[in-house]
This record gives C-alpha cells, sequence and structure tokens, in this order.
C-alpha cells in the first residue's frame, strides 16, 4: 500500500467536527453533546480513542 493511501485511511480513522451530519454522528457514537465533542477534541486533539477517554474522565 503506498504511502498516501495509508495516510488517507488515517485521515479517515480521525474525528472531523465539519460537515455537521459528521458531528451529530460521532456525539451519537460518543454519547455526548456536540459542546462536549468540540471541547474534547480541542482538548486532545482528533483521534477518537483520546476523546473517548478524555469524555469519560470528565464524567
Amino acid at each position: 500500500m503506498s504511502e498516501d493511501a495509508n495516510k488517507m485511511a488515517a485521515e479517515a480513522l480521525l474525528i472531523h467536527l465539519e460537515p455537521d451530519w459528521e458531528r451529530r454522528n460521532w456525539c451519537k457514537w460518543l454519547g455526548c453533546s456536540e459542546d462536549e465533542l468540540e471541547h474534547a477534541v480541542t482538548y486532545v486533539g482528533h483521534d477518537p480513542d483520546n476523546v473517548r477517554r478524555f469524555l469519560r474522565q470528565a464524567r
């Protein structure tokens, strides 16, 4: 697999706050509000595992 393909696959696994439908899906999957998701992504970055841990600790 080429380096570009690996980068694209890794990028697809990150939390993106835009478009709105993707933000809503992440909120549904993580069980949080949009404000909580935005705060978590700002604090720990776009990695779903880090965001999940951050949200769990915040509760």
